[in-house]
């Protein structure tokens, strides 16, 4: 044979191959082989043509007089293909489960929190402070993001559930004093600093000022809570906690004291 003949004939060989590749590829789609369920079927084999049962599962053989082989000629692809489908399913209802047992546990220790939290209320924890119109209430907060705003040394606002802050039942106008039993200045960037560097070894316990009284808030000039009535509306709905200031101080400021 000359060397064209033979290029022509390695040529019409190599064809032929990809011929039948590719036909075999759709013979395989024809089945509802995806390259997914074939990656899934990877060195499974048929072990009974009976009930569709393969050495990966999940279906075990248990027909009556044993395992009905497959014939060397015998199309094994649409059973490996339901027994990769089934495993499929199998690991999906395992996945969800997980899940939803993961979601449980999670409601379970918030719940756990906020009746930690309530608990807390009423303990020790909440000290008489100054005047007897304000306690210290001691927080413990997880590692992990606070869930509130901070203006000055003020809870300007609280973020809605599921935050930390809101499952502890910090509410918005408590004022920070201190971090860790360390007294903190009113200061935000000082306050923040501080609660880094503490979370950085573990849960941080926030003391809050609290009033003890309904329609109390808080002067940062005076630095004490005060009736609702010793401000100016527009101080309390515009201004807010940490800046907010009794009308006293607002009188005092515009004067230029």
């Amino acid at each position: 044979m000359s060397r064209q003949a033979a290029a022509q004939s390695a040529k019409k060989d190599q064809k032929a191959a990809i011929a039948e590749k590719n036909a075999e590829k759709e013979r395989l789609a024809a089945l509802g082989m995806t390259p997914a369920l074939k990656k899934l079927i990877g060195t499974d084999v048929l072990l009974c043509t009976e009930c569709g049962a393969t050495q990966l599962g999940p279906t075990t053989c248990e027909c009556k007089g044993g395992k009905r082989k497959p014939a060397p000629d015998f199309e094994c692809v649409p059973q490996l293909i339901a027994a990769a489908k089934a495993r499929q399913a199998e690991g999906k209802a395992e996945d969800m489960k997980a899940n939803a047992n993961q979601q449980a546990q999670v409601a379970k220790d918030r719940e756990k929190r906020k009746e930690k939290n309530e608990a807390d209320k009423n303990d020790l924890n909440a000290e008489f402070q100054g005047d007897g119109i304000e306690v210290l209430q001691i927080v413990e907060f997880p590692v992990g993001k606070l869930g509130m705003d901070i203006e000055a040394n003020s809870v300007s606002k609280v973020g809605e559930n599921p935050s930390n802050a809101a499952e502890l039942g910090v509410k918005t106008g408590w004022v920070i004093s201190q971090v860790n039993g360390t007294p903190v200045p009113a200061k935000k960037a000082a306050i923040i600093k501080e609660v880094a560097a503490c979370m950085k070894l573990g849960p941080v316990k926030f003391g809050f000022r609290v009033p003890i009284i309904d329609g109390y808030h808080f002067c940062g000039n005076c630095d004490k809570f005060q009736a609702a009535e010793s401000f100016n509306d527009s101080q309390i709905t515009e201004k807010g906690p940490g800046k907010q200031m009794c009308a006293g101080c607002e009188e005092f400021a515009d004067m230029g004291f």
